[in-house]
């Protein structure tokens, strides 16, 4: 019994979070908990409940509809993105907090259900922020409608509560990927404008819905469709991105990476400027998934994949090669600013959290939050001095990776130092089904 409740306070891998991370997630819980008490202590009555059956209901028929449609864009998995926080800000618009929030709830438990398995701390943490969200949203358009009047007031009070639930959540979740993932980009903790875009989609289709909803509730069943419509114009984007991202990683493909990296290279041929291609790869990678299994090897892959994105300027390329190994094309980088910058990549490696990062799956008594490291080799390819075509300079970096292993792995080493190798024919380059040398050739990691 005592092992069961070990394992069943392990599996919220919680305790894996580092301090900053733990105090944020704990006192956002903390403050859902605390306003949802008293929102619902200061209810009046319970008048609106058929507001909240219709936004609850309506939300549930959309959200499953939006799950048909993304299953065209892949088999499985969780939603990519939906627009239920819509109805979370029209209810916070009309009704009372406390209402609001229970839409907000129903919403999210509809969503662990559906989901399936899930680190059960960040379902508890969105679900928080969807609260304190709703809350905010509430606040601040009660406060905007008093210092405003008719109807365009009650329209920049929808506008002002519908902004404030779009920043309480983008900043809290923010937050909270920052400290989770450290190295976390812009992009990954706040989203691109694609994200952006769809917030803004979901702000503005709550204030209709908030006020159609005044005139009578059973209109939010007329937004079903509304929602399935825009629903399918994400799913162009979505598949657009999907095509040239690998999906254990997000990082690039190699072919997508390859079209990217030829073009710059056209461009520091006619500039006359050098560029740096890295070949990097994770040492002893295959002991991790021997011993603690695949699932905590991808979750290991993705985080340094995220770890690596997150130490490169916005400007150089990163893509997933194959397997365990990562290239970077560095525009604008001589030999000696390429150097530094693999020593650097190698250092935040070796120097990361990875079982923090890998919290999801930190089920397994053996992988050890202060034991569990993994290192990168890397080898290092400059144009002109090294090749003049990608996979002159891929042939070269791969030369260099592979003798920084033999060195005692954990090292950079550079294409120069290493024996030059003739360039590449027409007939013996590189494509995306061939190795860049021959099994036999290539010593064992």
């Amino acid at each position: 019994m005592v092992a069961q409740s070990r394992r069943a306070i392990r599996s919220w891998a919680l305790w894996t979070l580092t301090v900053p991370a733990f105090a944020v997630v704990v006192l956002v819980d903390l403050a859902a908990i605390g306003y949802g008490a008293h929102a619902f202590t200061d209810r009046p009555s319970w008048r609106g409940l058929d507001v909240v059956f219709a936004l609850t209901v309506s939300a549930l028929i959309s959200v499953e509809g939006a799950r048909r449609v993304e299953s065209r864009r892949r088999r499985g998995g969780a939603l990519h993105k939906d627009f239920a926080p819509a109805w979370m800000i029209a209810a916070a618009l009309i009704l009372h907090p406390a209402l609001a929030i229970l839409v907000a709830v129903l919403l999210r438990i509809w969503w662990r259900i559906r989901a399936g398995k899930c680190i059960p701390y960040r379902w508890a943490f969105s679900t928080a922020v969807h609260v304190l969200a709703v809350g905010a949203a509430h606040a601040v358009f009660v406060s905007a409608r008093g210092l405003t009047g008719g109807n365009l007031g009650l329209v920049v009070s929808m506008v002002a509560g519908a902004i404030a639930y779009v920043v309480t959540d983008t900043l809290l979740c923010g937050l909270a990927i920052s400290l989770i993932i450290p190295g976390s980009n812009r992009r990954e903790t706040v989203g691109g404008l694609d994200d952006l875009c769809t917030d803004a989609t979901a702000a503005t289709f709550g204030c209709l819905l908030a006020a159609a909803c005044l005139i009578s509730p059973w209109f939010a069943f007329v937004a079903i469709p509304i929602t399935l419509t825009a629903q399918r114009a994400l799913l162009l984007g979505q598949l657009e991105t999907e095509a040239q991202t690998d999906p254990k990683t997000s990082l690039t493909r190699v072919d997508w990476w390859r079209r990217r990296t030829e073009q710059m290279l056209r461009t520091s041929r006619n500039q006359h400027e050098p560029m740096a291609v890295l070949l990097l790869d994770i040492d002893h990678f295959k002991q991790v998934n021997d011993r603690h299994g695949h699932l905590v090897g991808d979750e290991a892959l993705r985080a340094v994949a995220t770890i690596l994105r997150s130490a490169i300027r916005a400007k150089d390329v990163i893509g997933r090669f194959g397997g365990e190994e990562f290239v970077i094309a560095l525009p604008d980088t001589g030999l000696d600013e390429a150097t530094v910058t693999a020593d650097r990549l190698r250092n935040a490696v070796a120097n990361s959290p990875l079982a923090a990062m890998c919290a999801g799956v930190l089920d397994d008594p053996d992988l050890d939050p202060d034991t569990f490291h993994l290192t990168v080799s890397i080898g290092v390819a400059v144009y002109p001095a090294d090749g003049t075509a990608v996979d002159d300079l891929l042939l070269r970096a791969d030369r260099a990776m592979y003798a920084a292993k033999d060195a005692g792995r954990n090292r950079v080493r550079l294409a120069a130092d290493t024996v030059p190798l003739p360039r590449l024919t027409a007939s013996t380059q590189f494509s995306e089904h061939t190795e860049p040398l021959a099994p036999a050739q290539r010593p064992v990691r």
